[in-house]
């Protein structure tokens, strides 16, 4: 009797999957997608920030022997040319004994650094430039201040700034044709994210990292923030600013006389 309700051939018909059910999964799968990929790569994101941020806890490490080498002081920042008291030398001066290794994956880069044409080794650390001995000096009368700060100069260690993110230059920068560059050194002013538009140079209103760049201080603890945006002339924000000068009091004195009118108090 079971046979004869079942179709001729003794076999059920097969099942297939409706086109409603076939715009349902590539309903779900856009949504998963349109969810999951944001996260994923917000993850990979945060994993260059990371690495980031223990290559330049490999430099707070650097700095601090080469101090204790070099009695208390720190290299210079930068100065003329071909100087090893540089801290980014292509010799043997500044760092380059401390961390070796060289190269677009080394120590020396954040793994975001997609490019490197030029006859310097890659690097996309700066150094403050106001680290000097005198300190404080703006350019270009700092150029020639070929001697670093001692680190029993700088009054308050936690709230002065070391290394930083600093912005590339491109094929065309300073009527170089053949390769690029980051500066050894300056101020805020080249810092990733302070301002939008620069000439011949990658992405310099981006910051690093999303919305941070990674900052290394004085006294070895870093710290992802915002970058403090261009306000007037050169200028940034008080709080920016701060920062980056060694003498705190000076800063502060120079603020209120000539500054208090540019500059916001963030």
């Amino acid at each position: 009797m079971l046979s004869y309700f079942l179709p001729m051939g003794g076999c059920k018909p097969k099942a297939g999957l409706t086109i409603i059910e076939v715009l349902l999964v590539t309903v779900v799968t856009s949504l998963l997608t349109t969810i999951l990929l944001p996260m994923l790569i917000r993850s990979r994101e945060l994993g260059y920030q990371a690495k980031c941020s223990a290559n330049l806890g490999q430099f707070a490490a650097a700095f601090y022997l080469y101090s204790q080498d070099w009695n208390d002081f720190w290299p210079s920042p930068g100065g003329l040319a071909g100087n090893y008291a540089y801290w980014a030398q292509t010799g043997n001066g500044g760092l380059e004994s401390y961390i070796k290794q060289r190269g677009p994956r080394s120590t020396w880069c954040c793994p975001l650094l997609t490019e490197w044409c030029s006859k310097y080794p890659a690097r996309t650390y700066s150094m403050n430039s106001y680290l000097r001995t005198p300190a404080d000096i703006e350019y270009p009368g700092c150029v020639s201040l070929m001697c670093g700060i001692s680190t029993s100069k700088i009054g308050d260690p936690r709230r002065t700034i070391l290394l930083y993110e600093g912005v590339q230059l491109t094929t065309g920068w300073e009527n170089t044709p053949l390769y690029n560059y980051i500066y050894r050194c300056a101020n805020w002013t080249w810092v990733r994210g302070y301002v939008d538009k620069v000439a011949y140079t990658v992405n310099p209103g981006k910051p690093a990292h999303g919305k941070f760049n990674n900052y290394l201080y004085c006294d070895g603890h870093i710290l992802a923030r915002p970058p403090g945006k261009r306000t007037t002339a050169q200028l940034s924000t008080f709080r920016e600013m701060y920062e980056w000068y060694v003498d705190k009091t000076r800063y502060e004195d120079t603020y209120r006389r000539y500054w208090s009118r540019l500059i916001p108090r963030d």
